[in-house]
């Protein structure tokens, strides 16, 4: 009989994206059953557990965070797949979030919700915390705004956040308002939203709040409710171990793109599956008050079927009058948003469910997949089937 790989995972399981990871490496292995698995239950920035150099290993998934683990891994000589932004150990396979994208998604939930004035929050000394910021911050300069920021120590530091519970809390209540605050992840805006409450500051009205993660615990109990972007956390954790079975077979990983930034070793940066729109966020931020009603309107319903004289029903304006106020609230007319909306649900569609292409433009509000379909390629410079395929994980 052919021995089985063994294979360490080197992840915690203390938080929603790790485990997203971990769901994502046992889709991969019950489809194929091919490995015997390692996995201790460890916290982030745990010390390489004490078998590992004991154990006879064929490969390792790990999320390279910490010297000592760079170190742990570097000295097994096997084939390792690297889940963290990090980059302590150079050369080998890496998967990490698009954190760019995500980034602009946030910047564009934000702006489209008609806020001005944007703020970033999150750890410094990692990496893909700095990769939001900066593309945030892009977002903003590109939108001629200023982007105001604040960063908490690292999570791996033993100072502890509520050393700086006066300085956070004095940056929140000087932040021109209403405006819009990116968290780098869940627990930051978790932290935020407890800020704003004991500050008396109103979430959304005066700052929207907005994370990453799409936590469920942290999201729905926070108060009020969080907004959240849906990293593909599952999809990393499959082509991780996909890359991982096949450098174990000697086989060259098949899905590999260049790296602007000075990387050369294969690596995949994972798109986010979208935005989760709670409570913390959903609010209209346009000084218009009949803009705005036509804005919640359209969110409202634009995956209905509606069109712009449904909307001009709605706010009693003429279609010149609506279009002109619409352009100078959010840049951008009635029209453009409800494709918008309905090309975005359409995305959405495509890569969390299997439905068909006409059943997708009917969800989305489209009366004939002909047009959607044109509308998707224009949109997105390719056509729905082909998107589809591209965001396929199995």
């Amino acid at each position: 009989m052919r021995r089985r790989k063994s294979v360490a995972l080197l992840i915690e399981t203390s938080n929603a994206y790790a485990r997203g990871l971990l769901e994502g490496i046992v889709k991969y292995h019950r489809e194929h059953d091919a490995w015997s698995i390692y996995l201790p239950e460890q916290e982030r920035g745990a010390a390489p557990p004490a078998w590992l150099k004991n154990t006879r290993l064929d490969g390792a998934i790990a999320r390279i965070e910490t010297d000592r683990i760079a170190k742990a891994v570097s000295s097994l000589k096997i084939p390792v797949v690297d889940v963290s932004s990090a980059r302590r150990v150079a050369n080998i396979p890496w998967i990490e979030t698009d954190d760019p994208a995500i980034a602009k998604l946030a910047f564009d939930h934000l702006y489209e919700r008609g806020f001005r004035h944007f703020a970033f929050c999150g750890p410094r000394g990692l990496n893909w915390s700095r990769w939001r910021r900066e593309g945030f911050a892009a977002c903003c300069k590109q939108a001629g705004a200023k982007c105001h920021i604040y960063q908490t120590p690292s999570p791996f530091r033993t100072a502890s956040l509520s050393t700086k519970q006066a300085e956070l809390a004095s940056w929140l209540t000087h932040l021109p308002k209403p405006i819009g605050l990116f968290c780098a992840y869940d627990i930051t805006a978790q932290v935020i939203l407890d800020h704003c409450r004991n500050q008396s500051i109103a979430v959304p009205e005066q700052i929207a709040v907005l994370g990453v993660d799409n936590d469920p615990m942290l999201c729905e109990l926070a108060r009020p409710s969080l907004t959240s972007i849906a990293p593909d956390a599952v999809g990393a954790g499959y082509f991780a171990a996909q890359w991982l079975d096949q450098a174990m077979g000697n086989r060259r990983p098949s899905k590999t793109v260049g790296f602007s930034n000075g990387f050369s070793t294969p690596f995949r940066l994972m798109p986010p599956l979208g935005l989760v729109l709670r409570q913390s966020t959903d609010i209209t931020a346009v000084a218009d008050e009949l803009v705005a009603k036509a804005i919640q309107f359209i969110r409202d319903h634009a995956c209905d079927g509606i069109q712009v004289t449904d909307v001009l029903r709605h706010v009693a304006l003429s279609r010149r009058m609506l279009e002109t106020r619409f352009v100078s609230a959010i840049g951008k007319t009635p029209h453009a948003m409800i494709s918008m909306i309905r090309l975005t649900r359409v995305q959405e569609l495509l890569q969390q469910t299997d439905l068909s292409v006409d059943a997708i433009a009917q969800k989305a509000g489209f009366q004939h997949v002909e047009y959607m379909s044109v509308a998707f390629r224009k949109a997105f410079g390719q056509p729905p089937g082909r998107y589809r395929r591209q965001h396929d994980r199995s």
